[in-house]
C-alpha cells in the first residue's frame, strides 16, 4: 500500500515552529505506519529565505519588538506585510519547487510567514494538496488570514474566536492544542531522574531557561540570589547555547552545592519533570510543555506581541506569573515554592495535540 506523503514545513525565527515541527514528525514515524512524513526548514532549501526570516526576526525581536503588537494588531499592516512576504516569494523558486516534486497529499507548516509565498503556488500546481497551518502561539491576528489555506489548528477556542474576528472561515478551524514532543507525554520516574542527574535531595527544583533578554550582570545577581533564597532550592541553569551566558554560570557558580549547569540539552522534557517552578521566556511551545506537566511558569519580561498575548493567557487561567524586572523573580519563586496552589487547570483535552492534526488534515 502506497503511503500518503506529508510535508512539515517550518522556518526558522523563533525555536519554538522547528520544535513544534519536529513533534509532529516524531508523532507521524512513531504512531502513523501509513504516513511518510518529512519535516524541513524552509531556509535550509531555500537560503535566501535567511536574511528575511531570521534577520528581520531577529532585528525587530532585539531593537523595535513594539513592532510586532502593531503587525499583529491591526489588520492594514497585517495585509501589508502579507503582500510584502509574497512579492518576495517571487524571487524564491527552491522552496516551491521542492514541494512541487514532492508532490505530498498535505502539507502543515508550523511557520504563517511562509505560507504567502507557497499557498497559491500550491493551489495552482497541486490542487489536491491539503495545506494546513499550526498557530505556535495562544493569539490569533489578521496575518493567518491567507488565501487557500485549507485547516487552522489552533491551542484555544478563544484562538479561534480571534481568527473568526480576523476573517478567518469557522470551517477551518480545529482546536487541536499546540504540538508538542511525544516524550512530554511519558510518565517518569522522578528519583530516576534525580539520580541520573545527581540531585540527592528532596528540596524544590527551579528551572532556569534562558531564552530571554537579560544583561549578564542581572543574570550573575539572580542567579546568585536563587543559590541564597531560603527555604534552599536546587536550580537547574540551562544557557540555551549562549557561549556568554554559559561561561558567566560556570565561571561564577560551576561546582556550588545544589546548582547544576546545562549548556544546552535534547532531553527539555526531563528537566521540565524535575522543576518545581519554570522561569523562561512566554514562547508558546514552553507555555504548552508547561501547561501539559502541569508547572507553574514565571515569564519573563515578554516582548510585544505574541509572547505578550502568551503571557496574558498564562495569567488570566492561572498557570504562572509574569515579571517585568528581573528583581522581581526572585519574590515570585518563593511565592511559588512556599505556596500549596501550584495546581494547574488542565486547559486542553488529554488527547495528543499530533493525534488530531494528522486526523484533520488526513
Amino acid at each position: 500500500m502506497n503511503k500518503k506523503k506529508v510535508l512539515i514545513i517550518s522556518m526558522t525565527g523563533g525555536f519554538g515552529h522547528i520544535r513544534a515541527g519536529t513533534a509532529l514528525l516524531d508523532y507521524a514515524k512513531q504512531h502513523l505506519p501509513n504516513i511518510e512524513a518529512e519535516h524541513i526548514d524552509a531556509i535550509e532549501i531555500d537560503p535566501p529565505l535567511k536574511k528575511y526570516a531570521v534577520t528581520v526576526y531577529g532585528f525587530i525581536s532585539k531593537k523595535f519588538p513594539f513592532l510586532w503588537k502593531v503587525i499583529y494588531g491591526f489588520t492594514l499592516f497585517s495585509l501589508v506585510m502579507r503582500k510584502v512576504v509574497a512579492l518576495r516569494g517571487m524571487y524564491n523558486h527552491n522552496i516551491k519547487n521542492y514541494i512541487i516534486e514532492k508532490k505530498p497529499e498535505a502539507v502543515i507548516c508550523t511557520n504563517v510567514v511562509i505560507l504567502p509565498i507557497i499557498a497559491p503556488i500550491l493551489h495552482k500546481v497541486l490542487p489536491a494538496t491539503k495545506i494546513g497551518v499550526v498557530i505556535t502561539d495562544y493569539c490569533g491576528h489578521p496575518y493567518y488570514n491567507i488565501a487557500f489555506v485549507d485547516y487552522y489548528f489552533v491551542p484555544t477556542l478563544q484562538v479561534q474566536k480571534e481568527l473568526e474576528e480576523a476573517g478567518v472561515v469557522k470551517e477551518k478551524i480545529v482546536v487541536t492544542g499546540i504540538p508538542i514532543d511525544p516524550r512530554f507525554y511519558i510518565k517518569e520516574n522522578i528519583q530516576d531522574l534525580k539520580l541520573k542527574y545527581g540531585i540527592k535531595n528532596n528540596l524544590p527544583i527551579v528551572l532556569f531557561i534562558a531564552s530571554f533578554k537579560i544583561s549578564k550582570n542581572d543574570l550573575r545577581l539572580v542567579i546568585g540570589q536563587l543559590l541564597k533564597l531560603t527555604p534552599n532550592i536546587n536550580l537547574i541553569f540551562i544557557a540555551s547555547g549562549n557561549e556568554e551566558f554559559y561561561t558567566l554560570a560556570k565561571n561564577n557558580f560551576e561546582g556550588q552545592e545544589r546548582f547544576l549547569l546545562v549548556k544546552w540539552t535534547n532531553t527539555i522534557d526531563e528537566y521540565m519533570k524535575l522543576s518545581s517552578v519554570v522561569i523562561s521566556k512566554a514562547g508558546g511551545l514552553t507555555v504548552s510543555e508547561c501547561i501539559n506537566l502541569q508547572k507553574p511558569l514565571i515569564m519573563v519580561n515578554p516582548i510585544p506581541g505574541q509572547e505578550e498575548y502568551n503571557a496574558q493567557f498564562v495569567v488570566k487561567n492561572n498557570l504562572g506569573v509574569k515579571v517585568n524586572n528581573i528583581s522581581e523573580i526572585i519574590a515570585v519563586v518563593s511565592k511559588i515554592i512556599l505556596s500549596s496552589r501550584n495546581k494547574q487547570i488542565n486547559l486542553l483535552e488529554q488527547q495528543n495535540s499530533c493525534e488530531k492534526i494528522f486526523k484533520a488534515i488526513l
